[in-house]
């Protein structure tokens, strides 16, 4: 028997899960960050050494019986892939390394042509055609992830602040970033702005109070970052379906990540945006999770049985 472990590795934490012929996730394993970029590479390659061996002891299987995929953030740069995939080697596993982005792609589009698009504290937008890959946004926090949690939660900041001159709309949005960061007042705020900045995860949390200040109180400046961030998350969609020459095709647009789940004030411009200029897409929800995505890349493929069983989200508590 053939026993799968695929494995997403983020700036977080490392998930890996174990499948076995029949596609039934038997285990998961947990550990820390596995982003060599962000968390050094000998923290990286330990967590993932974690996850592997892990899974393999709770079915007292050997290293022969199993194959591995995995997907690394930090991974994305062709120079950066060999150096994780060198780290892993020579210990006599059997494993195939691709990016966080393409493992998304996998678990959206179960290895078919189509287009993932991932929010969350950051943000991209990966696609294949055939044997052709393309992206759109992606370049980090300073440079791009429009769209992203990070983006949404600067742009109540900065809002925050316009409001409080009147160079904006009047809005709930500045008591709200108020409350989140325990400011009493403006001035409180921008001192611990810059005495304490707040790392990029907490940025993208405001996401949330943004979302619930526009879905609950029709609040219009939180509509309209809301908006915004949609209307960003299209245009890197539509990007890489010009690229891959979709446009006018029907093909798979799996959605990842917590931005997505905002309310409508995402989803709705979000695909009007999109199917305006991809009529034929098929937006969705991702099918799996990218762990999973990561165990869709082992050759050889998985079996169409086995595919439907995992569909139906056999997702076991970890031990």
């Amino acid at each position: 028997m053939l026993w799968r472990i695929g494995i997403d590795g983020g700036g977080t934490k490392t998930l890996g899960v174990l499948i076995n012929e029949s596609g039934e996730i038997v285990a998961r394993k947990e550990s820390g960050p596995s982003n060599f970029l962000s968390a050094g590479l000998e923290t990286a390659v330990k967590n993932i050494e974690t996850v592997v061996y892990e899974l393999c002891l709770r079915k007292n299987l050997s290293l022969t019986e199993v194959k591995i995929g995995i997907g690394v953030a930090g991974a994305g740069r062709e120079v950066d892939k060999k150096i994780i995939t060198e780290a892993l080697q020579g210990r006599g596993w059997d494993f195939i390394l691709e990016s966080d982005a393409y493992i998304a792609l996998m678990a959206a589009t179960e290895g078919k042509d189509g287009i993932a698009v991932i929010s969350g504290t950051g943000a991209i937008a990966y696609g294949k055609k055939g044997s052709t890959q393309a992206r759109a946004s992606g370049w980090g926090y300073l440079l791009g992830d429009e769209g992203s949690g990070y983006y949404i939660g600067r742009r109540a900041m900065i809002e925050a602040c316009r409001s409080y001159d009147g160079r904006s709309i009047p809005s709930k949005l500045n008591q709200i970033v108020y409350d989140y960061f325990a400011c009493e007042n403006q001035d409180d705020f921008v001192h611990i702005i810059y005495e304490q900045p707040p790392i990029r995860q907490q940025v993208a949390g405001l996401t949330r109070k943004v979302a619930e200040l526009a879905n609950k109180e029709q609040d219009a400046l939180a509509i309209e970052i809301l908006e915004d961030a949609a209307a960003e998350l299209a245009h890197s969609v539509v990007t890489v379906a010009k690229k891959l020459n979709l446009e006018k095709e029907k093909f798979p647009l799996g959605l990842i990540g917590g931005v997505f789940k905002a309310g409508d004030y995402i989803i709705t411009p979000f695909k009007e945006k999109v199917l305006k200029s991809c009529p034929y897409a098929e937006i969705s929800s991702c099918r799996h999770e990218p762990a999973v995505g990561a165990a869709l890349m082992i050759e050889p493929k998985i079996t169409e049985e086995a595919l439907e069983k995992l569909r139906d989200i056999n997702k076991p508590k970890e031990d």
